[in-house]
């Protein structure tokens, strides 16, 4: 399954390493850092949970178990926030 941002009412930037985002479809501001910023800057573009788990095993050094946890929360927060794309 492929994931991504959604494309439209999201306006986002990194700035010093940290994601600003303002959803202008609900007119909420986000941001993130760290791990979710990591997560956040693979979903601009296609991907998959993989790859977003491998990202953060190749990044952080923690095991797959962990940051299969961590995606899935990260998604879950996207997706009931409407932020990935269907």
């Amino acid at each position: 399954m492929t994931l991504c941002l959604r494309k439209t009412d999201l306006d986002w930037r990194e700035i010093d390493g940290e994601i600003v985002a303002l959803d202008t479809r609900d007119a909420v501001y986000l941001a993130v850092q760290g791990s979710g910023a990591l997560v956040w800057r693979l979903l601009a573009d296609p991907t998959t949970r993989d790859r977003l788990i491998d990202a953060l095993v190749e990044e952080y050094g923690i095991d797959s178990t962990r940051a299969s946890t961590d995606v899935d929360a990260f998604l879950t927060t996207l997706n009931d926030r409407g932020l990935l794309a269907s």
